[in-house]
C-alpha cells in the first residue's frame, strides 16, 4: 500500500473511531440523564472535563488600497479652462485628503515628459513679494489666479491637466520653480483635449508641431545662449499675445508659456514687451527683430523664431496647447 493510501486509511479510519467515541459519550450521557440516581457520586475534577485549547496564530489581514490610473490614449492631453462666471480661482499646494489613496481612477497623460532642468530651485519663487506678477498671488495654501488673466487681450485662464481623480484636478502652473503643479476642484473647470503638441528640440534648435502623430510644422529657432540657456522640461501655451511692436523684440506675436527663465529673476528693455508686470522673466516663444539669430545659442531663453514663422504658429497652436523643450 503507497504512503499516501496509508495516509488516508488511517486518517478515515480514525475518524471514525473518534465519532463512535463520540456517540458512545452521548448515549452514555443521555442514559445517564434518564436514570434515577440513587447513590451520590463524587465532583468530576475540572482537568477531566476541561477542554484543551490549542493557541492559534490568527493571520494579520491589512487593507492595501490599489489605485486605478487610466492613461490617454497616447499623444493626447487635457487642457482645463476655468468656467467664465469666476473671476478668481484658488489652487492648492497641498495634495487633497484621499488624493491617490482612494478606489476612484486617476485619470493621466500616457507621453513621456521632457527631463526638467531645475536650475531654479535656488532662485526667488515668482510671484512673490520680491517678484510681483498681475493676476497671480501667493496664498498661505497655494495661489490664487484671476480669470481672465493679465495678458492683453484678456484671455481665459487655462492650466494644462497633470491628472484628475475624483472632485480635484491637478494643474500645471504658471509659477517659479517650473514643473510646480497644484490642485483645484474640478467643478471650477471645463476640461477638453488636444492632440497637437509643440515639440522643441535644443540640440536640433528647431520647433515642431505635431497632431495625432503628423507633423504639421516645422522651423529653425534660436535657443538660450549658456549664460541664460532654455529651461527644459514640459509646459504649455497660457496665451496668444499679439505684440504691440511687431517691429520689436519679441516679433508681431508671442506664445506665452507657464515657465519662466531659470537662470535670471528679472528681464529688461525690449524683452520685457508684452509681458505682464514688464519684468516678470516670463518664458515664450516669440518672433524677433534680429533674424540672424536665428539657429544660433542668442536669446535670454525663449525659443525665437523668424517672424513669417511665428505668425503661422501662433495660427495652429491654440492656448492651452502642450509645449515639450527636450535637452
Amino acid at each position: 500500500m503507497s504512503p499516501q493510501r496509508r495516509r488516508a486509511v488511517i486518517w478515515v479510519t480514525g475518524g471514525l473511531l473518534f465519532a463512535a467515541v463520540i456517540s458512545g459519550l452521548v448515549l452514555a450521557t443521555n442514559s445517564a440523564q434518564n436514570t434515577p440516581s440513587t447513590t451520590s457520586t463524587p465532583p468530576v475534577s475540572t482537568a477531566q472535563t476541561a477542554t484543551s485549547t490549542v493557541p492559534r496564530t490568527v493571520p494579520s489581514t491589512t487593507t492595501s488600497i490599489v489605485v486605478e490610473y487610466q492613461t490617454l490614449p497616447p499623444g493626447t492631453h487635457e487642457v482645463a479652462t476655468v468656467r467664465s462666471q469666476f473671476n478668481q480661482v484658488q489652487v492648492q499646494s497641498e495634495q487633497p485628503a484621499g488624493w491617490n489613496k482612494s478606489l476612484t481612477p486617476v485619470i493621466t497623460s500616457a507621453d513621456p515628459v521632457p527631463p526638467r532642468s531645475g536650475q531654479d530651485l535656488g532662485r526667488v519663487l515668482i510671484p512673490s513679494a520680491d517678484i510681483a506678477v498681475s493676476g497671480r498671488r501667493v496664498t498661505p495654501t497655494g495661489w490664487i489666479f484671476t480669470n481672465p488673466g493679465a495678458y492683453q487681450p484678456p484671455q481665459p485662464l487655462i492650466f494644462g491637466v497633470v491628472s484628475r481623480q475624483g472632485s480635484w484636478t491637478e494643474v500645471q502652473l504658471p509659477v517659479r520653480p517650473n514643473g510646480t503643479t497644484g490642485w483645484i476642484k474640478s467643478d471650477l473647470l471645463s476640461v477638453s483635449t488636444t492632440q497637437k503638441q509643440v515639440v522643441v528640440s535644443l540640440p536640433d534648435r528647431s520647433l515642431r508641431v505635431v497632431e495625432a502623430g503628423q507633423e504639421l510644422f516645422a522651423a529653425p529657432i534660436s535657443v538660450g545662449r549658456p549664460s541664460s540657456p532654455t529651461p527644459t522640461g514640459g509646459f504649455y501655451v497660457t496665451d496668444i499675445v499679439p505684440s504691440a511692436n511687431p517691429a520689436g523684440g519679441y516679433g508681431p506675436v508671442a506664445l506665452a508659456l507657464n515657465g519662466y527663465s531659470e537662470a535670471m529673476d528679472t528681464f529688461g528693455g525690449e524683452n520685457a514687451e508684452g509681458a505682464p508686470d514688464s519684468l516678470a522673466p516670463v518664458l515664450a516663444i516669440h518672433g524677433t527683430n534680429k533674424p540672424a539669430s536665428i539657429g544660433r545659442s542668442a536669446s535670454n531663453g525663449c525659443p525665437r523664431l523668424f517672424n513669417e514663422d511665428i505668425l503661422k504658429l501662433a495660427t495652429l497652436v491654440p492656448a492651452g496647447t502642450p509645449v515639450e523643450i527636450w535637452p
